[in-house]
């Protein structure tokens, strides 16, 4: 569910001022600005903005960009800004901002999931303060993803945007502090170009122990959770002092070092993933916002292969019966895991199931941010559970966005085979966009490198206290239009 509003809207008359709380589990990533990081979900699009924004129906509208037009033969794409935007500095944002924000995320270094897209440009032409034209090398309709994704940022002070010391925007907040691993405040922009900010500010508290964060929801010290634990979540569903908001799906893979033994044998790499009690998951850990299923995509993807969805079951005697044909049996194995509650929770169950096949599993925990480093670097260990927000994208783009899948991906998995089947599906036309869908999907569950464990629903906690919030196509919190209860 895209661009979702908070709930008892419909008669609320907007209160000037307050500053609104926010608790959320991750530290802020400003050196991943330009990246998906839930750690920067409470504040990036407060602070930054994009050319267009997708609306509920996945369809760009405008944001700093006012219109533009696609070529007749799809190979450029011409944009027109807005006049009247001025960073927090005072300067006022031309295309050269733009040109220059668009080449950033193009830039491996700064880790955007879809710089991979920029990076297929011919060129980028200013043809005044307020045009450019982009030139594609071949037809670009993913073109709209890397405008979600790519914030217009400052070139005069981007190099103090990955320590957090210059984090200088467009957007209706300007970025006051940070307190690493612990705070973070910003501040209502009196020049924001669009309408001004109810709010006086926002403040983002970090608390990343789930029972510190259910605690300081129930105490009131917090108007929005972010991440919290889905279990916690879901026993406050009926308490009538918030309102659960659905936001993005995220997909929870378990993924394998192919290089590595025992899983640089496709029968072991097949005997774990029979091995995972899905549904024992998806209800333990996530309750009603979890569905088991094996696929990256999102079941609402044109030609989504459904008789594919759930290929693992739980089959334990399968599992043990693939690992003595692998001679895994009694093999160690290390998961590595994202030090996120629901991660770690996910992983205590999947380290039982895999005792349970009879194997020797261990559990390291790793913090946000080294993960994400060490995602980036496609070195995870010889297994591992990551996170990743599907953020309303086809499998044509997660394809390059998600790390599990990607070239460079932590499995090390990258043949021939799979390369051929990822280009069949990005080059297919409509009439067999389903067959390669189907046939690529098909390969990577036979291959078991990487598999979803559970799909879940994106789920934040807000006071009815809170009133116009929203959330981006990637569930990032906009709270340019919010205002809270006096």
């Amino acid at each position: 569910m895209q661009q979702e509003d908070s709930a008892a809207t419909e008669t609320a008359t907007p209160v000037e001022g307050g500053t609104l709380a926010i608790a959320q589990s991750g530290d802020l990533q400003p050196a991943n600005l330009l990246a998906g990081r839930a750690g920067n979900a409470a504040w990036a699009s407060n602070v930054y903005e994009t050319l267009t924004k997708y609306d509920a129906d996945m369809q760009p509208q405008p944001l700093l960009a006012t219109e533009w037009t696609v070529a007749d033969d799809s190979m450029s794409i011409d944009i027109t800004l807005r006049d009247d935007v001025t960073f927090h500095s005072g300067r006022t944002m031309t295309a050269d901002d733009v040109k220059f924000s668009i080449e950033a995320a193009a830039d491996p270094q700064n880790n955007s999931q879809v710089g991979f897209i920029a990076r297929t440009f011919e060129s980028i032409d200013v043809t005044s303060p307020t045009t450019l034209t982009i030139n594609f090398s071949a037809p670009t309709p993913t073109v709209f993803d890397l405008f979600e994704y790519a914030y217009i940022v400052d070139p005069e002070t981007f190099a103090g945007v990955a320590d957090g010391s210059q984090l200088i925007g467009t957007g209706p907040f300007t970025f006051e502090s940070w307190s690493p691993g612990s705070e973070a405040k910003l501040a209502r922009y009196d020049d924001y170009w669009g309408e001004k900010p109810h709010l006086d500010g926002i403040e983002v508290a970090i608390i990343s122990d789930s029972t510190a964060m259910l605690n300081a929801v129930r105490s009131d010290r917090t108007d929005i959770a972010m991440a919290m634990n889905p279990i916690d979540v879901q026993s406050l569903a009926s308490n009538s002092a918030y309102n659960i908001v659905d936001t993005v799906s995220s997909a929870y893979p378990f993924g394998v070092n192919t290089t590595q033994a025992p899983f640089d044998k496709k029968e072991a790499r097949q005997a774990v993933q029979y091995a995972i009690d899905r549904e024992r998951i998806a209800s333990q850990v996530f309750g009603d916002a979890a569905r088991p299923v094996d696929l990256f995509w999102e079941p609402s993807a044109p030609g989504y292969p459904e008789d594919l969805a759930e290929w693992y079951s739980y089959d334990p005697e399968k599992a043990k019966q693939l690992l003595e044909e692998a001679g895994a049996v009694g093999a160690s194995v290390e998961v590595t895991v994202i030090g996120l509650p629901s991660n770690t929770s996910l992983a205590e169950i999947v380290r039982n199931n895999l005792e349970e096949v009879g194997l020797k599993p261990t559990i390291t925990v790793q913090d946000p941010t080294t993960w994400d480093q060490n995602q980036v670097a496609g070195e995870l260990g010889q297994s591992f559970l990551p996170l990743h927000g599907t953020n309303g994208l086809g499998p044509a783009t997660l394809l390059n966005v998600l790390p599990s899948l990607r070239e460079g991906n932590p499995s090390k998995f990258w043949p021939e085979e799979y390369v051929e089947l990822r280009d069949a599906l990005t080059t297919a036309t409509d009439d067999d966009y389903e067959d390669a869908l189907h046939a690529l999907s098909e390969y990577i569950l036979e291959e078991a490198f990487t598999s979803v464990v559970v799909m879940v629903v994106g789920q934040m906690v807000e006071s009815v206290d809170v009133h116009d919030a929203s959330y981006t196509a990637r569930g990032y919190l906009y709270a340019g239009t919010a205002f809270i209860d006096e």
